[in-house]
């Protein structure tokens, strides 16, 4: 369902704002896992986890090294990308969207119009 490769987004936290993940990988297994890495602004990471192939839906943890794991649960939002919502234990959370990079720098949807 969704393509393997490079992707980018963001992540929201209330009362810090929006943050840009730099590029990063994720690797979807026909099996319904997922792997990853990439860095943003707290550090370097990994993405570990599992989508359902049917529907979409997505668990995974984002494990920054050395640093603290956040739990991200999404969905497609029927234009290409995955949205929902990060927590890190219970405690903090906001949302984020993860879209793949194709042609370049541009999300699915520039490519399409």
């Amino acid at each position: 369902m969704y393509p393997s490769g490079p992707w980018k987004g963001f992540w929201h936290q209330d009362g810090i704002g929006r943050h840009e993940m730099e590029q990063f990988e994720l690797h979807f297994a026909p099996d319904g896992t997922v792997r990853g890495q990439g860095t943003d602004m707290v550090g370097t990471f990994t993405f570990r986890g599992h989508y359902e192939p049917a529907n979409g839906t997505l668990l995974m943890t984002k494990q920054y090294l050395g640093k603290h794991a956040v739990e991200y649960a999404g969905r497609p939002d029927g234009e290409g990308k995955i949205v929902g919502e990060w927590n890190i234990r219970e405690v903090w959370r906001g949302p984020f969207s993860l879209h793949p990079v194709v042609g370049g720098d541009l999300p699915i949807e520039e490519i399409v119009r």
